[in-house]
């Protein structure tokens, strides 16, 4: 009988532990990231007046080209798809999708899609506030096959001075995955590419679409995640600060 009574108190602690196997306590998975398929970065910049921050998104046909033009100010850009050459008086640069492309300044210059397919960049430029980005040369044909701009936002007066980087990115978010809550070290300006992006700032939630353009500020609590059912894809410039992290997750 006693024997009979210890096995029946055994048996009661190992059902209420769960089992005779210790038991485990499994966390959930954390959702998956966006992926970075490209960044790149033009330093050495030094922000000494009032900026603007302007972000385009830019097609050509192939064939098509920019008018012969010059930039006045920093600029950076992401070749997306197709291939792009670029004429200077210097000679033709030839761009890989995702390289970095930097027009020189007060340069006369033209971008031509000199592929057999669609070609797309993402570029933006540091002005003086309420200035231009591209000043035509005068007297120089229009292209035959004009290049299009399909998007174009403008961030006005972001508090900047001193030494800077521009940050350019494309990131990826497949369906379901998000970023961590995060601050960013100097303002961005984002292009939905394609997709749907659900944004937290600052606990306000918003959504954008393809071709809408958003701001992100220091000092903001961010948070994008894709929760529709096709990739989500965005293009994002920054102004670093030098010393500044680009991102810090909360």
């Amino acid at each position: 009988m006693k024997s009979l009574l210890v096995l029946l108190v055994g048996f009661v602690l190992v059902a209420a532990c769960g089992g005779g196997a210790a038991s485990t306590l499994v966390k959930s998975a954390a959702p998956p990231g966006p992926l970075t398929k490209y960044r790149n970065t033009l330093s050495g910049l030094n922000a000494n007046t009032q900026v603007d921050l302007i972000q385009n998104v830019i097609d050509f046909a192939p064939g098509a080209a920019s008018v012969v033009h010059v930039h006045t100010s920093p600029n950076i850009a992401t070749l997306l798809q197709g291939q792009i050459t670029v004429k200077t008086p210097a000679g033709d640069r030839k761009a890989a999708i995702g390289e970095m492309l930097v027009e020189p300044i007060n340069v006369p210059l033209q971008a031509v899609n000199t592929g057999s397919g669609e070609a797309t960049v993402v570029v933006a430029f540091v002005v003086p506030h309420g200035g231009k980005p591209t000043t035509a040369v005068a007297g120089q044909a229009a292209p035959a096959l004009p290049n299009k701009t399909l998007f174009t936002f403008t961030l006005s007066s972001p508090m900047l001075s001193g030494p800077y980087s521009l940050v350019q990115q494309v990131l990826d978010f497949a369906p379901g995955s998000q970023t961590p809550q995060h601050r960013h070290g100097g303002p961005g300006l984002i292009t939905v590419l394609q997709g749907q992006v659900t944004l937290s700032r600052d606990g306000l939630v918003r959504t954008f679409n393809a071709g809408d353009s958003f701001v992100e500020m220091p000092g903001q609590t961010l948070q994008a995640f894709n929760r529709g059912s096709a990739d989500l894809v965005l293009a994002a410039t920054f102004l670093l600060p030098d010393g500044a992290q680009l991102a810090t997750n909360l």
